[in-house]
């Protein structure tokens, strides 16, 4: 048998799926090799672009973005957001896609000591992005009421680029893990990084975030009437080492169970059995499309958030804070 041709397009440009645990298990039932998009028979493909429209062969969406699936230009969609009844959707939040091991997160009997040990900052907060207007208006406020280090480009504040976010979370007690737009299932790296680093996530995204991780291990915005009162209570749990320790002994998932979207085969199985199936290429049907699209009213609402964002982030450098 000839190994399955594979080969993927539009994804971010440090992005290696050679290297990808998921299709090292696909691998392992089936010769892969790696090829040019022209002589591929499965491709996948990610937003960053619009190289697939022009393959002709199965093709298989790959996004942690907070995207819904086009089945008019795939076959197959992995994707943050679960597409209940639907075989062709199958939910793949992207913390999961970027944690580094299955085990990173099941808690040991211990903590290490660099997770345990005592710290001195209150909060953090490293956003690049500026569209995100819940997380914009939380950190000014938190920062207002509690001095808060933030050194991503966006509202940056400690005059230094960030090298290695990890050692940068290890100095802090908390840290401002907020999504840039929120849906069932949108669930990123910004929750997973605090967590093992060892600080309290001050979370605000998926309304369902407590199906994949503890809720006792996080302090989760949404679950307060409004931001006052979440920073109310922020700020009454890092006073209180007691009540942070607690916070930090409890595991990332309930009944410390890593889920199962976070077992390599969780990816590989699927695309298995398209490739077994034997079905044809499903008829394509191209349209742009842009990043959290289903998340605003209309494309004119999306660019105007945005510009309101950008602008926000532009009057923080040129010192005005409001």
């Amino acid at each position: 048998m000839r190994p399955l041709r594979v080969a993927y397009s539009d994804f971010m440009p440090a992005s290696r799926l050679e290297t990808w645990p998921p299709l090292g298990l696909l691998s392992e039932a089936r010769l892969i090799e790696f090829t040019d998009f022209e002589v591929a028979d499965l491709l996948l493909f990610s937003d960053f672009g619009e190289r697939h429209w022009g393959f002709k062969g199965l093709k298989v969406y790959v996004t942690g973005e907070n995207m819904l699936p086009d089945f008019d230009q795939c076959d197959l969609a992995f994707t943050p957001l679960e597409i209940p009844g639907d075989p062709r959707a199958v939910r793949l939040p992207y913390y999961a896609q970027v944690l580094p091991s299955l085990g990173s997160l099941i808690r040991p009997a211990e903590r290490r000591d660099d997770q345990r040990a005592p710290r001195s900052k209150f909060c953090c907060f490293v956003a690049s992005n500026p569209r995100g207007p819940e997380r914009n208006a939380f950190f000014k406020k938190l920062d207002r009421r509690a001095h808060v280090d933030s050194a991503g480009r966006h509202f940056n504040n400690t005059g230094r680029r960030l090298r290695d976010k990890q050692s940068f979370l290890l100095d802090y007690r908390m840290n401002l893990a907020f999504e840039n737009s929120r849906s069932p299932g949108y669930i990123t790296e910004k929750l997973v990084e605090p967590l093992l680093a060892g600080c309290i996530p001050i979370y605000w995204g998926a309304p369902d975030v407590a199906k994949d991780f503890n809720a006792r291990c996080m302090i989760n915005v949404s679950d307060f009437p409004d931001h006052d009162a979440a920073i109310d209570h922020i700020l009454a749990v890092d006073a209180d080492e007691s009540a942070r320790q607690a916070m930090l002994d409890e595991p990332a998932f309930p009944d410390n169970k890593a889920p199962a979207c976070l077992a390599p085969a969780f990816v590989a199985d699927p695309i298995m059995r398209l490739i077994d199936s034997g079905q044809a290429p499903g008829k394509r049907n191209y349209l742009r499309r842009r990043l959290r699209e289903h998340t605003f009213a209309s494309p004119l609402h999306q660019s105007i958030t945005s510009l309101r964002c950008r602008l926000e982030g532009l009057a923080w450098k040129l010192g005005l804070r409001f």
